[in-house]
Parts: C-alpha cells; sequence; structure tokens
C-alpha cells in the first residue's frame, strides 16, 4: 500500500515538476537570451518562480492537502532556499565546464531530489504520506 501511494505521489510530483521546469526553463531563457540578463540571476529568478507552482500544484495535488497550515509555506521556504542554493551552486559549478544547456539540467536534478524527499518528508507530511 505505502509502495502504491510513494509511486503515484511520485508520479504527480513528477507531473507537476516538469510542468513547473517548463516554466523555469521557459523563464530563464526569456531573461537570459532575450532581456540579457545574467545566466546566474536568471536561474535564480526562474527557479522562484517555478517553486511557486511547485509548491501549490503539489499541496493540492500530489499530497491532496486542501486546509491552509501557516507552517506548509515557510517550511517551503526553508526547503526551497536550501535547494535553491543546492540548484545556484551547482548550475555555477558546471557552468564552468559545460557550454549550453546541460548546467540547467544537473541543477535541475539536485533540486528534484531535494524537493521531492524535503516535501514528502516534512513540508506536506501527514499521516497518509
Amino acid at each position: 500500500m505505502k509502495n502504491k501511494l510513494f509511486f503515484k505521489q511520485f508520479a504527480s510530483y513528477s507531473t507537476i515538476g516538469l510542468i513547473s521546469v517548463l516554466i523555469d526553463a521557459t523563464v530563464y531563457i526569456i531573461l537570459s537570451d532575450i532581456f540579457i540578463v545574467s545566466k546566474s540571476l536568471s536561474k535564480i529568478i526562474s527557479f522562484i518562480i517555478g517553486s511557486i507552482n511547485s509548491f501549490l500544484g503539489n499541496k493540492i495535488f500530489t499530497f491532496r492537502l486542501k486546509s491552509f497550515n501557516y507552517k506548509e509555506p515557510i517550511k517551503f521556504l526553508l526547503l526551497y532556499s536550501i535547494s535553491l542554493i543546492a540548484n545556484s551552486s551547482t548550475h555555477d559549478f558546471f557552468l564552468k565546464i559545460f557550454d549550453g544547456f546541460l548546467p540547467f539540467a544537473i541543477s535541475t536534478l539536485v533540486s528534484v531530489i531535494i524537493n521531492f524527499t524535503g516535501q514528502k518528508l516534512w513540508v506536506f507530511k501527514n499521516k497518509t504520506n
């Protein structure tokens, strides 16, 4: 039963995550390529916008929490602050080694691992998770 719930939540998280990454990538490209904002600042801004989508989508659809708990956005903000540091640092590290989109992809993978684990076990933790 727990395995089924885990895979269902991870599938939902992945779908919402894909949408959030598409938002992240779109904002990143628009800022860095069209408005010529630095890639580092573009990544931070795009990450924040994608994160807002992630919070709302995962709260409502992945973890099925309808009620408001003031601790959730605070925990989410703390988790995503940690994830942002890991994401941005990973991005900047790999940007020195690789050109193109690979630094974005690697930093996104790091965030996926941190964020799913943190949301499931801490931010949206309840008896059914």
